[in-house]
């Protein structure tokens, strides 16, 4: 053997032993486990049956596990975590959106350029943002508070119900609501300046620190410290939406209600147009060679994006008033109308027992709404048509209810994390906030760079203004970037939500995702480890599913 072939044969050998702790790294933490859960799927394994003090084994059972998970006794569990993981995927389009807007903001110089304009500019802010902080305290700050011989000897001279309902220590918590929303939006105003002034002192450089401090802090703080902002009462959140809150309520009750209604079909005409123009305008580009299949993509997003906020707005004028334009649920029956419903389910013959019509009305006199009532009325198919008829039974003999948002207490912060309406669009708000100045924002600043300038220049010559320089040569250069922040970014959405949850709902209010439906059944309902092992596969499957038609449909895009 040639002292050459010895040589890289010794080279080959050391090579391998430094990357063989590597290898077998992952085969045992990574590879391993994987398998392992592989064949757990096909397996009845359970720790409270399958144990020493049992002296059972799991047994395989094939596909049943699968088939528990999508369409048998789990199957509701399984798709309401399917439908809230996809939910919370909403913020993603938002969060690329606003990185590449941030992005864009972040690639140019701001603010003077000249060191005494400089300084003047930072003078210059923070002064109004100390005006605007003082001016704003003393305007919605409610004064003094009342003394309790004040109260009593004003409270004297209210005749009625009102000397009854109110109270001195009613007051007293309105006054110090009132006090914390003028300082939470003095301090807003005032931290606005300052960072203005900051920003304007050392450029462009400290809004993108500022943009990107939120992804340094760690995952558990950061949901805790948005748990804190996010209470009802007293949260910075709430305190500052409470006096626009106050402003609105006063300005729907002293206003007719049909002009709410008008509002609300007004914005979805005008979206509607605005969304049927685009779409027409984009087609057309399309067929005529001027767009390629990512811009059409895009467009179609944008048509999206106008139709659901256009939905949005125009949904919430509606029900802005005391009595809102559509039904906002169903008014609880009576006992005689309970009474009669109830003898109405016996008499109908519906093949239930008296145990699962009272399941029925009892779950429905929590929520009238038609939904699976658990497990012993799903246990079968004919089972579940029989309770689907008899909630139909029911629900025609319920009577709607049109109270809007100014109704009973009237406009009032949303309840974040306890509400089950709020809870998930929370977590949305929450993640919008952290993907706007993180990753994203730094993988389109260096998309950025490389759009050519010369490009740019060229269509600047041409006559297109900024609108059309975007469009039609920074937009089609940032495609690689999108693809794979797309990619990814859908990749982590589907995997993730287990870290909010679990800090702050303990998955409760329509939060639990998969990962943490699958750390429920997995370690703390009866650690069916099996069946936890077969969501998790489920769910590698819709990732695989989603990530290939990413990449086709993109691939296919940057190619054309």
């Amino acid at each position: 053997m040639s002292a050459g072939g010895s040589s890289s044969r010794k080279r080959l050998i050391v090579a391998w032993a430094f990357l063989l702790p590597n290898f077998i790294g992952f085969a045992i933490f990574t590879a391993g486990p994987v398998l392992f859960s592989l064949w757990m799927a096909f397996t009845d394994w359970s720790l409270t049956k399958h144990n020493e003090l049992t002296n059972r084994s799991p047994s395989f059972i094939g596909l049943e596990n699968f088939r528990r998970i999508l369409w048998g006794d789990e199957s509701h569990f399984f798709w309401t975590a399917f439908y809230n993981t996809a939910y919370l995927l909403i913020c993603i389009p938002i969060g690329i959106a606003g990185s590449l807007l941030v992005a864009l903001m972040l690639n140019r110089p701001i603010g003077p350029q000249r060191s005494a304009t400089k300084w003047k500019g930072v003078a210059i802010a923070l002064v109004i943002g100390m005006l605007a902080a003082g001016s704003t305290y003393l305007v919605m700050h409610p004064g003094p508070v009342p003394t309790r011989e004040a109260f009593a000897s004003s409270a004297a001279q209210i005749q009625g119900e009102q000397a009854i309902q109110v109270t001195y220590q009613q007051v007293l918590e309105r006054h110090e609501l009132d006090v914390r929303s003028a300082k939470a939006v003095a301090m807003l105003f005032l931290a606005l300046g300052g960072i203005t002034a900051i920003g304007l002192g050392g450029g462009v450089v400290v809004f993108r620190t500022i943009f990107y401090l939120p992804s340094l802090l760690a995952g558990i703080a950061l949901f805790l410290l948005w748990k804190s902002l996010y209470k009802p009462t007293g949260g910075a959140i709430n305190e500052l939406l409470r006096p626009a809150c106050d402003w609105m309520q006063g300005a729907v009750t002293s206003t007719p209600a049909g002009l709410w209604y008008a509002l609300g079909v007004a914005v979805w005409i005008g979206a509607s147009i605005g969304c049927g123009w685009l779409l027409l305008v984009s087609v057309r580009k399309r067929l005529d060679g001027d767009f390629g299949s990512l811009s059409l993509v895009g467009s179609a997003m944008a048509v999206a994006a106008i139709a659901a906020t256009g939905l949005g707005v125009g949904y919430a004028l509606c029900q802005m008033p005391a009595r809102s334009l559509f039904a906002t649920g169903y008014a609880d029956f009576s006992t005689e109308e309970a009474a009669s419903i109830r003898a109405d389910l016996r008499a109908a013959d519906t093949g239930l027992s008296e145990a699962e019509i009272n399941l029925i009305f009892d779950t429905l006199g929590e929520s009238i709404q038609p939904r699976l009532l658990g497990e012993s009325l799903a246990s079968s198919i004919n089972a579940e048509a029989k309770a689907q008829a008899a909630i139909a039974r029911v629900m025609s003999r319920a009577t709607p209810v049109r109270e809007g948002f100014a109704a009973g207490e009237g406009l009032q912060p949303p309840r974040w994390l306890v509400d089950e309406r709020w809870a998930k669009p929370a977590l949305i708000l929450m993640g919008v906030w952290t993907a706007v100045g993180g990753a994203n924002m730094l993988l389109f600043l260096a998309g950025l760079s490389n759009v050519p300038p010369e490009l740019l220049e060229a269509a600047e010559i041409d006559g297109a203004g900024t609108w059309r320089r975007f469009w039609n040569v920074t937009w089609p250069q940032l495609a690689p970037t999108t693809f794979f922040i797309v990619i990814m970014s859908t990749i982590g959405g589907l995997q993730g939500g287990f870290d909010q949850a679990r800090a702050m709902t303990q998955g409760k209010y329509g939060t639990e995702v998969l990962t943490y439906y699958i750390y429920n059944l997995a370690f703390t309902d009866e650690f069916q480890l099996g069946l936890a092992s077969a969501v998790a596969w489920a769910m590698f499957a819709v990732i695989f599913a989603m990530t290939v038609l990413n990449y086709g449909v993109g691939n296919r895009a940057l190619n054309d």
